[in-house]
């Protein structure tokens, strides 16, 4: 009888590397695009909690005006608001009786303008 050699199997098929790069692909690939669209989605909720503060802090001015006359020197047009937040621009409208104040943020995020208002009612304290 002729006897065959053993063929050492020490080493990996085609399908065992297949599969490993399968399961790499499938496991490794999502995790990476959740880490992604986190990032994504941490950059916007600063840009929206940085203008909201920006908003608020110049809402908070306007309520602390020396009169409710003076409300009205606080409108102002779209312009940059300067320093560390130079990539916001900040407008301030007021209309009507009692005096509407319309506090409006703007920044750009992934190339599209993006927008916060803060709107409160001012009624004069004294008729």
């Amino acid at each position: 009888m002729i006897q065959r050699a053993a063929i050492p199997s020490d080493g990996f098929t085609i399908l065992e590397i297949i599969l490993a790069i399968a399961v790499l692909v499938f496991g490794v690939v999502p995790v990476v695009l959740a880490f992604s669209q986190a990032i994504t989605s941490d950059q916007s909720v600063e840009g929206q909690t940085i203008a909201l503060n920006l908003a608020q802090e110049q809402m908070e001015a306007v309520k602390n005006a020396s009169s409710w006359a003076n409300i009205d020197t606080y409108a102002s047009a779209k312009s940059s608001i300067g320093g560390a937040f130079s990539d916001y621009s900040r407008e301030v409208l007021v209309s009507g009786n009692p005096k509407q104040v319309t506090v409006n943020v703007y920044w750009t995020f992934q190339g599209t303008e993006q927008i916060v208002s803060l709107v409160t009612l001012f009624t004069n304290p004294s008729p």
